[in-house]
């Protein structure tokens, strides 16, 4: 395989994830159970700017490589079919929780973010300057959003748990953003 058919590989696989998760995190955006916490609403909505900024410009990349357009149409097709599957599970799962779909999203976004690790030391190694600086750009999007998504899911089991009764404290959230956030701090020691 030659240089410019693994780039196109790449940024191809990218752009299908990315644009799989933007498809999931518009549908949670969608869901009226959303709408009663600002602070995922938020956060979904930031998440999804940096997705669609991401599938913009993994698109514009490849069409400007020699056969990326090509194989572009290709991985959307299987974007949409995992669209399609991930629909048909949305369906099986009508009263998920916003907490749920918060979840899912972090982990979704964990999964690209190790992929652009992936797409930017496969750049690097290609001499691929434009595509390391791209991938290394998104990935720093993503890391934030993580972040985000991380206090976010603690705010919205407090408030789903104090909603339905099953909470004996229900100002729990910052203490658990505060130690779930050094937790990840002290990792990094």
């Amino acid at each position: 395989m030659d240089r410019t058919a693994i780039l196109n590989s790449y940024v191809t696989d990218m752009t299908a994830v990315e644009s799989h998760i933007l498809k999931a995190v518009e549908r949670q955006l969608a869901d009226d159970a959303t709408s009663t916490y600002p602070a995922a609403v938020q956060a979904l909505t930031s998440l999804k700017s940096s997705l669609a900024s991401h599938v913009r410009s993994l698109e514009r990349f490849n069409e400007r490589t020699e056969g990326g357009g090509l194989k572009e149409m290709a991985k959307e097709a299987v974007a949409d079919a995992l669209g399609f599957a991930a629909g048909l599970y949305d369906q099986l799962r009508p009263n998920d929780s916003v907490s749920r779909m918060v979840r899912d999203t972090y982990t979704a976004t964990s999964l690209a973010a190790i992929s652009y690790h992936m797409l930017y030391t496969t750049a690097l190694g290609l001499k691929a300057d434009d595509l390391a600086e791209l991938a290394l750009s998104n990935l720093k999007d993503l890391t934030a959003a993580i972040g985000d998504l991380s206090e976010v899911v603690c705010t919205v089991v407090a408030a789903e748990l104090d909603d339905e009764d099953k909470v004996y404290d229900p100002s729990v959230a910052p203490e658990a953003i505060r130690a779930t956030q050094e937790a990840w701090r002290r990792a990094g020691d």
